[in-house]
């Protein structure tokens, strides 16, 4: 009698890794966020997987998503396996990359300020060791440094921590940007409240600037004001210059936007992030990477950026 052949599945390690982090985070939009995906995306690609297995594996709310029992018992069974799979399909640089080669993702508003002093640095006390920059919005560096694509990262200090070890490189505040007509220009120190009336251009980026700023704003009773929102830093300081309003930026963004045209003023009461160097945990670093994390770490002091620009 002929055996009854049982049907093929077509299962993606992307949906699996998906429905591993989706059972974290309890959540489509943070788990889109590590992904760098939308909700929907990811609310999608669960949906497709569940339909090939024909097992339900979320309970959806308007509020939560919940693992069902079923999902519970397959996520036992799944996540090691995709850890697995990852370690063997995509060799992490520790275990297979060169000696003197370390990758490094960074944000990418960092790249252009805080980066190049501490890289420069890292070339004169570590000639031997090459660092290769992945310059990527900050939750794609995120995830590049969970898959291990990537030994270490720089970035604000991001929500989410989950599977990575983070070691504090310093605290950055926020500055007003004000060209050089502008009534606030000769100021050493703008409080938040004098930015009452007046139009505000803000950086909308991924590193979670503008819910701090808006936070600051709002504590500060400055509501109102017309708000441009722009996505590079050096625009915010142009259109500063050109007298349209006043920005606000991280004051980590004075290396690569200062001009003669413009100021980059402490804001006070201090609003600060701190920027940080993150690495996979419970994973050692192969002793160039490690020698990278440490030069990072001590050439950074800890220090607070005020008025003066990234010194490493």
């Amino acid at each position: 009698m002929a055996r009854e052949q049982l049907p093929s599945l077509s299962v993606s390690l992307h949906q699996l890794r998906l429905f591993v982090t989706l059972a974290r985070h309890r959540s489509f939009t943070r788990a889109g966020d590590e992904f760098g995906i939308t909700q929907s995306a990811v609310s999608r690609s669960i949906r497709e997987l569940e339909d090939e297995i024909a097992l339900r594996l979320f309970d959806r709310t308007t509020r939560q998503v919940a693992l069902t029992d079923t999902g519970r018992r397959l996520l036992a069974r799944i996540a090691p396996l995709v850890e697995e799979l990852e370690a063997t399909l995509r060799p992490r640089p520790q275990e297979g990359g060169e000696p003197g080669v370390v990758n490094l993702a960074s944000s990418c508003g960092l790249t252009a300020s805080v980066l190049p002093a501490l890289l420069g640095s890292c070339r004169e006390r570590l000639p031997d060791i090459t660092v290769v920059v992945m310059d990527r919005p900050q939750n794609a560096v995120l995830q590049l440094v969970r898959s291990g694509e990537a030994e270490m990262g720089v970035v604000i200090a991001p929500d989410n921590l989950d599977e990575l070890a983070a070691e504090p490189l310093f605290a950055d505040g926020f500055a007003a940007v004000v060209g050089a007509s502008h009534r606030l220009n000769a100021a050493a120190r703008i409080d938040w409240q004098q930015l009452r009336g007046t139009p505000i251009l803000l950086l909308d980026d991924d590193t979670g600037s503008l819910a701090a700023i808006e936070a600051a704003l709002a504590l500060h009773g400055v509501t109102g004001a017309v708000r441009q929102k722009l996505t590079q830093a050096t625009a915010v300081a142009r259109m500063a210059e050109a007298g349209l309003g006043v920005g606000i930026l991280p004051m980590h963004a004075r290396a690569a936007c200062d001009s003669a045209r413009s100021r980059f003023i402490p804001l006070v009461p201090d609003a600060s992030r701190t920027i940080m160097l993150v690495r996979r945990r419970n994973r050692a670093l192969r002793a160039s990477a490690a020698n990278v994390w440490s030069h990072f770490i001590a050439s950074s002091s800890h220090t607070h950026i005020t008025g003066q620009a990234v010194e490493a």
